[in-house]
């Protein structure tokens, strides 16, 4: 009997696939808002279609979540999910009303939910304690590049149809599983039957720093749904759209292993604390800028809201966890992120239909600051740390 692969021996097939779907989920995220944009949805439509994204993702990780820790399976949870999510993402080319949109989003966020959490948590199946931050960074950065490449390199094809991002994604997604397929093993991890969901929502920890994760959620339709749709709303072309969005990857790329760095040297709490301030920040910013050209350096700050809430914040709940539970904690970590997403999507909408995108970045910046002063206040009074 052959031993099993490491996570060496893997990085290859693991490194090309994490591209690959990051890119098609990419292009999906950062330019739904311009397409729906283009077919006249408006902006209370904008805000129910986007949350049911988030929505469908909560149901989704939960069930993909427990079911993995349930069989111990990441691998073929992961394969089958991302199979489906192919003709979810081709029906958007027939919807036409808002209802349809609503319900495409929620189909495909429910089916690619395991490529979200389990193949994190797939990965850290693999890594050692030593330096697990900075080595989960590192394979992270593959993820960067094709959130980078999606903006960058697909922004200009879309002008003349942005519907062509449908069928990019879908190709992407596609290609990211052959590598997969091939070249990646997994080690079944099958435990004594247990309610996993009741063992990690008990975890005093997690509990404080899932309710930070749902406020700290807000960012994502703010920096993604709702500014590619402001930038269309400013007439910025497709291709700027794509260049400034795509600078989340670019900065992504630098901010996983600096970030995993920070965390393995100043501890995990120091750095997800960081990461609300930049968080506020950029979300200020965002309420003050006019000219889309200026939102070029502030894209800088993803190395908080993403770098950190991603590269850091999987590596400290899957730590918290009990490792039985590990798949069901990082589900639930971007359930809580979804739920986040998901009122932010909500709230912004009305926001921005009754007072414009500048309060609504401004109160989202407060939403971040209140996060980071839970977190604050619950790490201060652990006596353990």
């Amino acid at each position: 009997m052959t031993s099993p692969k490491t996570f060496e021996q893997q990085y290859g097939a693991l490194a090309y696939s994490t591209f690959l779907l990051t890119f098609s989920a990419a292009c999906y995220s950062i330019f739904l808002g311009s397409y729906l944009s283009s077919r006249g949805v408006s902006g209370s439509d904008l805000g129910y279609i986007g949350a049911a994204g988030p929505g469908a993702l909560i149901l989704g990780n939960m069930f993909w979540g427990y079911i993995s820790d349930l069989t111990g399976r990441r691998r073929s949870l992961i394969i089958l999910g991302s199979v489906i999510s192919i003709p979810a993402l081709l029906l958007w080319l027939w919807g036409q009303k808002p209802i349809e949109f609503a319900a495409l989003n929620a189909l495909y966020f429910f089916f690619v939910a395991p490529t979200v959490a389990l193949i994190s948590v797939f990965i850290l199946d693999l890594l050692p304690p030593e330096a697990r931050a900075r080595r989960f960074g590192g394979i992270r950065v593959w993820g960067s590049l094709g959130l980078l490449t999606a903006a960058w390199g697909t922004g200009w094809f879309l002008k003349a149809e942005p519907s062509r991002m449908f069928i990019f994604a879908a190709a992407a997604t596609a290609l990211a599983l052959v590598p997969f397929v091939v070249g990646t093993q997994e080690v079944i991890r099958r435990g004594e039957p247990r309610f996993h969901f009741r063992h990690v929502l008990l975890n005093r920890r997690l509990a404080v720093f899932f309710l930070c994760t749902i406020l700290h959620g807000f960012w994502e339709p703010a920096v993604f749904l709702f500014l590619s749709y402001t930038m269309n709303q400013q007439q910025a072309p497709s291709g700027l759209i794509g260049i400034i969005l795509g600078m989340n990857g670019l900065v992504a790329m630098v901010s996983f292993p600096l970030a995993g760095r920070l965390a393995d040297r100043w501890g995990r709490r120091p750095t997800l604390f960081l990461m609300y301030g930049l968080s506020a920040l950029r979300l200020l910013l965002y309420s003050l800028i006019t000219n889309p050209l200026w939102y070029l350096p502030v894209q800088l700050l993803h190395f908080g809201s993403f770098g950190i809430s991603e590269g850091v914040g999987s590596v400290y709940v899957s730590e918290r966890a009990d490792p039985r539970d590990r798949a069901t904690a990082l589900a639930f970590f971007h359930v809580f992120h979804s739920v986040g997403a998901l009122i932010g999507s909500l709230i912004g909408g009305q926001l921005f239909a009754k007072f414009g995108f500048p309060f609504m970045y401004q109160v989202f910046a407060g939403v971040m600051l209140v996060a980071g002063a839970i977190f604050y206040v619950g790490w201060k009074l652990d006596r353990e740390e």
